[in-house]
């Protein structure tokens, strides 16, 4: 399971870099672009702690429960962005559809790991049964 701390990774850096490119490109001015940031920070540090299989289970739990409030707090507005609105700050919009569609695929292969490691525990209880 190294892709998961793979994964986790890039998924850490790139809300980072969003959220420091946010900051920087509106010239410092709103420390709200730094939100993805915010939470792409913990998703690095438990992708570094993942790497230890004790801490894997936790860690991709949390990370989950990260991705899922990103998801749900930038939702909203990336379907406003979508359905073609307007924003007082695209900058902003932009952001927060980045985070959102990240945050997106980063559950469904979060989910997707959790039923395969669950098929895969099933099988080898079957097998030494």
């Amino acid at each position: 399971m190294v892709w998961v701390g793979i994964i986790y990774g890039i998924y850490g850096v790139a809300l980072v870099v969003t959220g420091l490119f946010g900051y920087f490109k509106s010239d410092g001015v709103s420390v709200t672009a730094l939100i993805p940031a915010f939470l792409g920070t913990p998703v690095l540090v438990l992708s570094l702690l993942s790497r230890n299989p004790k801490f894997l289970k936790i860690g991709m739990h949390i990370n989950v429960l990260i991705a899922l409030m990103g998801f749900i707090a930038t939702a909203k507005d990336t379907i406003g962005l979508i359905s073609g609105n307007d924003f007082e700050n695209p900058l902003a919009g932009y952001s927060k559809s980045i985070t959102c569609i990240l945050s997106l695929i980063f559950i469904i292969l979060a989910v997707n790991s959790f039923i395969q490691a669950r098929k895969t525990k099933s099988l080898k209880n079957e097998s030494s049964g």
